[in-house]
């Protein structure tokens, strides 16, 4: 998993959540998290300051002609000091963000890109709560989805229904007062083939005589046609950050893409690979997470051991332990030549 390397936020609020829920971050375990960063950062800050001095004191040897041994003063540091200079830090909350937006970005545009006459017909849904977060439940969005399929399975046989959705809480930026509610609700794009229209979700439907409940009954919906669909999904993705990722409900998807090819899943479970597993395989190799950390290669049984192991407290800081050699230098997805080439 990719992880994006920030300072922890101790929790400064109540031991339990707006549902009565026992907060992940308690505060015991939140003044041991200060406790344990504010360490580390002043083994960091002392390094610093041994490697400066020891860098003038190299240039003052220098400059009367002696020539020091040690080509690296890190070797030399006390063990402390080296723990601090490997360890780091995981903001949880932006390694989500993170995630989301890799996730979200790569997925629309292998569905824009990939797919035959995909990108004319594209519908855009909104789905909101009339209620709070405590009318939420983690079935609602998967529901609707379900139902959708079942609509476009009977409209489009044998075609598979593509989308991307996008989990957002309410600003308020739209209100006069400027107070949101903090109200998770959903953004979709659904890529539909082209003359195909999509139904209103809140809405009750009449099949063959029988009334059909909305796919959608939990509040209001807007649906109207997208055409800028991976930017119309970006701009909510990229309102996602630490700061108000820990206000969706506990246990709540925040993203999710369906309809994608072999070739556009491949693609997208590249891109969330961690950087040491990029750099040893292309698109085609079927890399996971292997039992105690790692990247397996279920064809080849090839391990490719984590760069980083935990050091405590709930997964949060980590120290490099090795650094793992890549074959090549990946700046995007690829695939690997069938056979040597030359080229001239």
């Amino acid at each position: 998993m990719s992880y994006l390397v920030g300072p922890i936020k101790p929790d400064a609020g109540p031991a339990f959540d707006s549902l009565g829920h026992h907060s992940f971050f308690g505060a015991h375990q939140a003044s041991v998290d200060a406790a344990r960063v504010a360490s580390v950062e002043a083994l960091r800050a002392f390094s610093a300051r041994e490697f400066a001095a020891r860098g003038e004191a190299a240039e003052a040897r220098a400059a009367r002609g002696l020539v020091s041994v040690s080509t690296s003063g890190f070797d030399a540091l006390p063990t402390a000091m080296q723990w601090a200079e490997r360890c780091i830090t995981i903001d949880r909350a932006q390694a989500r963000v993170t995630r989301l937006r890799k996730a979200v970005g790569v997925g629309a545009k292998c569905l824009l890109n990939l797919g035959d006459g995909v990108g004319e017909n594209n519908v855009m849904v909104t789905l909101t709560y009339r209620g709070t977060n405590a009318d939420w439940r983690p079935r609602h969005i998967s529901d609707y989805l379900r139902k959708v399929r079942e609509w476009f399975k009977g409209r489009c046989p044998g075609q598979r229904l593509k989308y991307v959705w996008v989990g957002e809480l309410q600003d308020g930026k739209r209100r006069e007062d400027g107070q949101g509610r903090g109200v998770i609700h959903y953004h979709a794009i659904f890529f539909l083939p082209e003359g195909v229209s999509m139904p209103y979700a809140d809405k009750t439907r009449t099949v063959n005589g029988v009334k059909q409940a909305p796919w959608w009954p939990h509040g209001q919906t807007n649906t109207e046609k997208g055409r800028r669909p991976v930017a119309y999904l970006m701009s909510y993705a990229k309102k996602a950050d630490s700061k108000n990722v820990g206000g969706f409900p506990r246990g709540a998807r925040i993203h999710g893409v369906g309809g994608l090819c072999s070739v556009g899943a491949a693609i997208r479970r590249w891109a969330l690979w961690p950087a040491y597993v990029q750099g040893n395989a292309s698109i085609t190799d079927r890399f996971r997470p292997a039992p105690g950390g790692g990247y397996r290669n279920d064809a080849t049984g090839e391990l490719l051991q984590a760069e980083f192991a935990p050091t405590g407290g709930g997964f949060q800081s980590f120290i490099r332990v090795r650094t793992t050699p890549r074959q090549i230098d990946a700046s995007g997805p690829f695939s690997w030549l069938p056979q040597p080439v030359t080229l001239h």
